[in-house]
């Protein structure tokens, strides 16, 4: 397994957990002043990566022994992200988050620990982001929104003030919410919609306005 050259850098560093499309961009939004990424794990090495590969997640406790104590996952499903999250922290890791240079986020806002904030993205005053949750490329979040825990913004949604956002809901590319709407739990938005009512649990909404797909538990 490739190691990081000395224990200096592995108690210093952070390991990525995950090696596909979401890790390779929050590595391109790692922020120059945060910990350093030592490398990824995953399932296979992969094409693409601008770190080492560490091989298989079965490494980690090696990486923990080593010194290890921060760990980041890099997944776009939030249920895998969530159980990867789970068995970072039962490993004895620390959750870090990452927050690129670009991304705009008010001293007021809330940021959880694993959270990706990405380039460009946009967090307003008094604004929460729970735990895991990913606001990415170019999303915005207005002031007191709430973002739950795993909830994934895609790149280019905006929420109004006031919004509430489920744990475990995907808001699609381009997507709108406007003020005060609810977004229940694994709930969700199509991509370029626009949410005027609120939606509940494990319900997906589409078009303009965003309606329930046939099926679904408010249509």
């Amino acid at each position: 397994m490739p190691v990081p050259p000395s224990p200096v850098a592995i108690a210093d560093g952070v390991v990525v957990i995950g090696n596909g499309g979401h890790a390779r961009s929050c590595l391109d939004a790692w922020s120059a002043s945060a910990p350093p990424p030592l490398g990824c794990t995953g399932e296979d090495p992969g094409e693409l990566s601008e770190v080492p590969y560490l091989g298989t997640d079965d490494a980690l406790d090696a990486l923990r022994l080593q010194g290890c104590r921060l760990a980041f996952v890099a997944l776009g499903a939030a249920q895998l992200r969530e159980h990867l999250t789970t068995s970072a922290l039962s490993r004895g890791f620390e959750i870090a988050s990452v927050i690129a240079d670009t991304a705009q986020v008010s001293r007021t806002a809330q940021i959880g620990a694993g959270a990706a904030i990405m380039h460009r993205a946009v967090v307003g005053a008094f604004a929460r982001v729970g735990g895991g949750a990913i606001i990415n490329t170019s999303a915005s979040i207005d002031h007191d929104c709430v973002v739950g825990a795993f909830a994934h913004l895609a790149p280019g949604v905006h929420l109004a003030g006031n919004v509430t956002i489920g744990a475990g809901a995907l808001i699609g590319v381009g997507a709108s919410v406007i003020p005060g709407v609810t977004v229940g739990a694994g709930a969700t938005v199509g991509a370029g919609a626009v949410v005027v009512d609120d939606v509940p649990a494990h319900t997906t909404v589409v078009g303009v306005p965003a309606r329930p797909l046939k099926g679904h538990p408010a249509s």
